[in-house]
């Protein structure tokens, strides 16, 4: 018998294809498996036979651990703020300050005394010897903060001759605190004089007292100034009676050149003078048996020197001596005492305003 051959069937392409794929693909992977899988799991299991073997931790003895630090919260205070000290003006005039152990800060009013923040009067009666020898007087220590305190007040406050004017009236008007005649300004019609600046007479025929802008005082025998010198240093007030009371180093004098009637003991009024801005203001009662007899020049100066006064003068007496203290007479007038033409007197701003209105 014939055997018939059977045709035999060719694979399609892409079944080939297909093949050759995948088996390219067996082998890549068995190639990673072998060279990347495989050793990454052998060192993995290396290192866990590592970890195995190391000793367990040791924990520090507990000396040597570390001290447990604990944190403090900061605290939380306000800042402190120092106080500002506020610098209070000293507005005190130099005399003020420098005799400020005299001044207070209100007014005080004694019976004898006015103290204030610019005034400082203290007002000493004096009595010495007996029956026909007995003397009064009246010495006020005078303290001022400034010449505004320091003034003069002429009969109806003006210059008139002849015009005078009665004290208590005059002490009203010029609000004086404390107040004393002064040289009889309106009957004098010679002399150098001159009253709160302003010159009425220019003359050199008697003994002069001059206060200046400073607060000195400085007194002049007749005949031993020049006028214009004096003027020069712009005085505020020449006063022109006398006689000078005490020499140059505040002694009595050997001798005084006065008139008969003026040297026999007489009511007296005078000023004396320590330095600027104190002073003393001195009235003699006279002629009142019994109470006072008056004092003679010498005597008058001998009180001065013993105050410890730098210069001294005296001023228009008799009659005219007379001290007021609080708008009152403090001292005693003789023969019932007399008008005045001007007085010296101590003041400040606002005192006697209230009574005056």
């Amino acid at each position: 018998m014939k055997y018939l051959r059977k045709r035999k069937k060719h694979t399609p392409v892409w079944v080939v294809v297909l093949l050759d794929l995948l088996l390219i693909g067996a082998i890549l992977l068995t190639f990673a498996f072998f060279h990347h899988v495989l050793p990454a799991i052998r060192l993995q299991q290396q290192a866990s036979k590592v970890e195995t073997t190391l000793p367990p931790a040791t924990t520090l003895p507990e000396q040597t651990q570390a001290p447990e630090v604990t944190t403090v919260p900061e605290e939380t205070t306000e800042p402190v703020t120092e106080p500002v000290e506020t610098t209070v003006p000293d507005n005190r005039t130099e005399w003020q300050i420098k005799f400020a152990e005299h001044f207070t800060d209100e007014v005080v009013v004694t019976e004898n005394s006015y103290t204030s923040p610019e005034v400082s009067i203290t007002i000493d009666t004096v009595v010495t010897g007996e029956g026909a020898s007995k003397i009064t007087y009246y010495v006020a220590d005078v303290y001022v903060a400034s010449l505004d305190n320091f003034k003069t007040y002429t009969a109806h406050g003006q210059m008139k001759y002849f015009d005078t004017q009665p004290a208590r009236e005059m002490a009203r008007e010029s609000n004086a605190i404390l107040a004393i005649s002064g040289d009889f300004l309106t009957y004098q019609q010679s002399g150098f004089l001159m009253r709160n600046g302003e010159v009425y007479k220019a003359e050199r025929n008697y003994s002069i007292c001059v206060l200046y802008p400073d607060g000195t005082i400085e007194t002049h025998d007749r005949g031993s100034y020049q006028i214009e010198d004096i003027l020069a240093k712009n005085p505020v007030q020449v006063w022109s009676f006398g006689p000078v009371l005490l020499d140059e180093n505040g002694q009595t004098r050997d001798r005084y050149d006065v008139p008969d009637a003026v040297s026999y003991p007489n009511p007296r009024s005078a000023i004396g003078y320590y330095e600027p801005g104190h002073y003393c203001l001195v009235i003699v009662d006279g002629r009142q048996e019994g109470h006072s007899a008056g004092m003679r020049i010498p005597e008058l100066a001998q009180v001065f020197e013993d105050l410890g006064c730098t210069a001294a003068y005296n001023l228009d007496g008799g009659g005219t001596a007379v001290m007021l203290f609080g708008g009152e007479i403090y001292s005693r007038q003789s023969n019932g005492g007399r008008d005045l033409g001007d007085i010296l007197l101590i003041t400040e701003a606002g005192y006697g305003e209230e009574e005056q209105g």
